[in-house]
């Protein structure tokens, strides 16, 4: 009977195929060769090491470590970006030009000149900036523009240097004059001033412009014909005798008036 289940029980095991059996054959070969070799030894202290390490961290270890990990990851996923790449390129071909050294040293120059700025050196030199800054404003506002044209023009066409010598001049006379001379032509100018706005003087000029405006229109209407018989024919008219005896007048109480002011009496 005990025979009888064991035969079934052999009977009922599935026999193992051909290729099942080259596979572990492989197997066996492979880690037979790799035992011979040493290498399944190394493996076996390897999974030691990492057990020996995973059973010696704590908690807090592993999380430290996921956290770095992490890190690297995110780390890693930005280096791969072609921005970085390109940056990497080009940081390459720098260094390959000699370059890099020089920037370095530039930086190096910058940290050594903050580091030795004092705050009121900040200070001073961001008040310096504002102000550079309001100048720059300035200088792109469209009528300084339009002004920088005009001197441009005025440079090409030479006249800048005549008005730079015209100034220069103007200095000079300016710093020649004393305080006496500057006294002396205030007072002329006051009295001058006071002269010609006195009611005479005031209706005198006004009849002298009436008169020229007057001839001028006269002149560009009629222009009267030259010759000498026009000249005396002209003289006849008694209107011109009149203006010529005035004139004549004027003349005399003129010569009359200046010896009077040069003479001093």
């Amino acid at each position: 009977m005990e025979e009888t289940k064991n035969t079934g029980t052999v009977t009922s095991a599935r026999p193992l195929n051909t290729e099942t059996i080259n596979t572990l054959a492989n197997l066996v070969e492979r880690l037979t060769e790799l035992n011979q070799t040493g290498v399944l030894d190394s493996f076996f202290q390897a999974i030691q090491s990492i057990t020996f390490m995973k059973d010696g961290l704590t908690d807090q270890m592993v999380n430290k470590n996921a956290t770095m990990a992490s890190s690297l990851m995110e780390i890693a996923s930005e280096a791969a970006s072609p921005e970085v790449l390109e940056t990497l390129r080009e940081l390459k071909m720098i260094h390959r030009t000699g370059k890099l050294k020089d920037l370095f040293d530039l930086a190096d120059t910058i940290s050594f000149m903050l580091n030795s700025t004092t705050e009121k050196m900040l200070e001073r030199n961001a008040a310096v900036m504002e102000k550079l800054y309001g100048l720059a404003d300035e200088a792109a506002a469209p009528e300084m523009i339009e002004a920088l044209k005009e001197l441009k023009g005025l440079q090409q066409s030479g006249n800048l240097k005549t008005l730079a010598e015209a100034s220069y001049m103007v200095s000079f006379m300016s710093n020649a004059v004393t305080d006496s001379m500057v006294q002396r032509m205030a007072t002329f100018a006051s009295s001058f001033v006071e002269e010609v706005s006195a009611p005479h003087v005031t209706d005198l000029l006004r009849s002298a412009t009436k008169c020229i405006f007057l001839t001028t229109q006269q002149f560009s209407k009629q222009p009267p014909k030259p010759g000498l018989k026009n000249v005396v024919s002209t003289m006849r008219d008694p209107e011109v005798q009149m203006g010529l005896m005035f004139m004549a007048t004027l003349a005399k109480n003129l010569h009359k008036c200046v010896l009077e002011t040069y003479s001093g009496s």
